[in-house]
């Protein structure tokens, strides 16, 4: 593969350690499947890089991550910003069904400057910890020192700055194989770090990988950033985070990179979206997208989606989608995010050019079944009743709440339409910590005048001590509809289990696995929209959050922890 400058990197140069699998450099990680047999390099030369990929070999993947701040330049334009491995995407990890994964994160951050913000949520932009997003893996602490997939830690705490912690990851043996990612979860700096560009990909292999047509194809992997910087091109604190706009986004760190094909050629991309607030709808000039998996999560048949699709392939903050791509007839066209409204209407933008020249080849695409795992298989009737049959109802919404109570306790209950206690509510508070009588709106850089004299001047976001907890019986199975009272499509995440969607707004659709769903937006307290989904709590007790994936409303608070016992 003909390689661009930028990408040529020495072995030597990678800061991660690697006690146990292998280390493939960017360019060679993306070299994988189809290499074109013998035609000669096109006469056009990409741009289009990869993170370095680490590979799990007999069964472990055993790595260290350094978290840093770090100069890089995006899209021309210097910048020093919090980092993983000093990438403006972190490496890819790679394993299989039945692997172990361990992660030592090692906190190289500085001190957190001093602060006066008034909630001390917000007083640890350099704390951090890990999440691995998707995965099916133990929410616990393993043993003492070693942990899972651990993010209910206080503020103050986690990984403090020159701290370290050893993470463990058993994949189960039938863990559905896709496409995940990782990225920091600390609440009150979880925007601020994802913001910066600290995440990076999983990559989990299994049956689905095998099948012929889907082997043969060569991957490509798109992680969609649009950072957040100031005009220093930094990012200091949840303060700059509420004071800037996301950037344009890139894709594994380059604004508009080129991709080369041959006609008929057969690729498949995984897309991320690890932005903090920005939507994407994917489509591809000329080109049908053949669907595979979404959120990590194989489908039985590919769905093809057609390339004139006002909606193409829509991807919420947390979304992740494999599709297959077929070339056609040489030429150039655009991989574009077309124009999308969740609430923040996002304009369209050419994200990548495909150039597609030299001899043809005749590539096929999987026609199906292909296989799933045993945890995708339908939720019946008969299985949600004779496992608990509980149905629970769930409200996001935004309010105001100026005393940090409960939102079931007054004062902020009288302001909800609902006797309190009736249903679960979540909530962040609006407001403005730093500039008297002054809102901003959700994620938004406007600062308006405030006429309400009822407004909060100091933000009291979630506190995992006092928030509502959803407790939930080990193998049980529920069915739970999720009501959005705002204008805004709010992306529910929930860790751990993946979510089987069967209702939105009340009306039956075509079931699939999920683990991040936006929620149709346009909601109110008289008439709110709704998605409703049934799901397994399997193999693992232990506490873990759901939230909204909209990074700002989650660290302000739109966030209920759930403990499985």
């Amino acid at each position: 593969m003909s390689q661009p400058e930028n990408t040529r990197r020495q072995f030597l140069r990678l800061s991660y350690t690697v006690g146990a699998g292998l280390a493939l450099p960017g360019w060679l990680a993306a070299c994988g499947g189809n290499d074109g047999g013998d035609d000669p390099t096109p006469p056009v030369v990409e741009t289009f890089v990869e993170p370095d990929r680490l590979l799990s070999e007999r069964g472990l993947l055993d790595v260290q991550l350094r978290f840093a701040f770090a100069h890089n330049t995006l899209d021309g334009r210097p910048v020093h910003l919090r980092a993983i491995e000093g990438g403006l995407t972190g490496p890819t990890l790679e394993i299989r069904a039945g692997d172990m994964l361990r992660v030592l994160v090692r906190n190289d951050l500085p001190p957190n400057p001093a602060s006066t913000e008034p909630n001390w949520t917000f007083r640890y932009p350099n704390n951090t910890n890990f999440h691995t997003h998707g995965l099916h893996v133990d929410p616990g602490i393993e043993r003492p020192g070693v942990y899972g997939d651990y993010v209910v830690d206080d503020p103050r705490e986690g990984i403090v700055p020159g701290g370290t912690r050893q993470h463990e990851f058993n994949i189960v043996e039938d863990h559905p194989p896709g496409t995940y990612w990782y990225h920091p979860h600390l609440h009150g700096a979880t925007a601020v770090q994802v913001g910066s560009g600290m995440a990076g990909a999983i990559i989990v292999r299994g049956p689905a990988d095998e099948v012929p047509e889907i082997k043969a194809a060569r991957e490509r992997l798109f992680v969609f950033q649009a950072p957040l910087i100031d005009a220093n091109g930094e990012l200091a604190d949840f303060a700059s985070v509420l004071a800037v706009s996301e950037t344009p986004f890139v894709i594994n760190g380059v604004r508009r990179p080129r991709l080369v094909m041959r006609p008929g050629e057969v690729q498949r991309w995984r897309f991320v979206n690890a932005a903090v607030t920005g939507y994407l709808n994917l489509g591809l000039d000329g080109h049908d997208l053949h669907l595979i998996g979404h959120d990590g999560n194989p489908r039985r048949y590919p769905q093809t989606i057609p390339a004139d699709a006002a909606e193409s392939v829509v991807m919420a903050p947390g979304n992740r989608d494999d599709v297959l791509v077929k070339a056609g007839a040489p030429g150039t066209y655009y991989l574009r995010t077309r124009a999308y409204n969740s609430g923040f209407p996002v304009p369209e933008d050419i994200l990548a050019e495909v150039v597609v020249v030299g001899d043809p080849m005749d590539m096929p695409l999987p026609a199906g079944p292909l296989p799933l795992s045993e945890i995708l298989d339908p939720v019946s009737d008969e299985e949600l009743a004779s496992h608990g049959g509980l149905k629970r109802e769930i409200v996001l919404r935004v309010i105001s709440n100026n005393n940090g109570s409960p939102i079931t306790d007054a004062p902020a209950a009288e302001l909800l339409p609902v006797p309190p206690g009736e249903l679960p509510i979540w909530t962040y508070q609006t407001g403005n910590t730093f500039a008297a009588n002054r809102v901003f709106a959700m994620g938004s850089a406007t600062g308006l005048p405030s006429t309400d004299p009822q407004m909060p001047t100091v933000y009291y976001p979630y506190q995992s001590s006092r928030s509502i907890k959803q407790t939930i019986a080990l193998d049980s199975v529920e069915e739970w509809t999720v009501y959005n009272m705002d204008g805004v499509q709010h992306p529910l995440h929930i860790h751990i289990n993946p979510i089987w969607i069967i209702k939105i707004n009340g009306e039956p659709v075509e079931p699939f696995w999920a683990d991040t769903i936006p929620l149709p937006r346009g909601g109110t307290p008289e008439a709110p929209t709704s998605v409703t989904f049934r799901t397994r709590f399997l193999d693992y007790p232990g506490p873990f959050v759901m939230h909204c994936h909209l990074l700002v409303h989650e660290d302000l608070g739109m966030m209920q922890r759930v403990e499985v016992v």
